[in-house]
C-alpha cells in the first residue's frame, strides 16, 4: 500500500433492511484515494474493493458484515490480512451508524487510518451535503459525534 489510508463509499445500492426492518448501509472499502475517487456508485468496482453492510439493530446492536471481494486475486489481497478487515468492520460499522444516529444522515465516506502504535483506526466522517438547521453549529455538531465514540473504549 502507497499510505496507511482506507476509503469506505457510502453505496445505497447495497442498502437493506434485515427481517426486523432494521436498517443496513452499505460500504464499498476501497485501497487508494485515487480508486475511491474514480468509484461510481452502483456499479462494479473496477479496482479491488471489499463490499460490507453494517446494520443498526433494533436492540442498539451494530454488526458489520462482509458482502463480497472485487478482483480477489490483487495483490493488496494478498498483503492484508483477514483480521484487519475485521477490525476495519467492527469500528467503522460503529462509527458510520452513531454518526446517523446522531445526525440523521449516514456519512458518504469514512476514511480510515491505521494508528501506528495501536490497535485502533482513526476515521475522518465526511458528508457531501449535511444540512445544518440554524441552531446547530460545525462545533456543535463535532461535539455531538465526539460523545458518541464507544468504539475508542473497545
Amino acid at each position: 500500500m502507497t499510505d496507511n489510508h482506507l476509503y469506505l463509499i457510502y453505496d445505497t445500492s447495497f442498502d437493506e433492511m434485515d427481517a426486523e426492518g432494521s436498517p443496513g448501509f452499505g460500504y464499498v472499502l476501497l485501497f487508494t484515494s485515487e480508486d475511491a475517487e474514480q468509484y461510481e456508485a452502483g456499479e462494479n468496482p473496477s479496482r479491488p474493493a471489499v463490499s460490507m453492510l453494517f446494520t443498526d439493530h433494533a436492540d442498539g446492536a451494530i454488526s458489520g458484515d462482509l458482502l463480497g471481494w472485487a478482483h480477489l486475486d490483487a495483490e493488496i489481497f494478498q498483503q492484508f490480512p483477514l483480521g484487519h478487515f475485521l477490525l476495519l468492520m467492527e469500528q467503522a460499522a460503529q462509527v458510520a451508524i452513531n454518526a446517523y444516529r446522531q445526525v440523521g444522515q449516514v456519512p458518504d465516506r469514512l476514511v480510515a487510518q491505521h494508528l501506528d502504535d495501536e490497535e485502533l483506526l482513526q476515521f475522518d466522517v465526511q458528508f457531501n451535503d449535511l444540512q445544518l438547521n440554524e441552531q446547530q453549529s460545525e462545533h456543535e455538531l463535532a461535539q455531538q459525534l465526539m460523545s458518541g465514540r464507544p468504539y475508542l473504549d473497545s
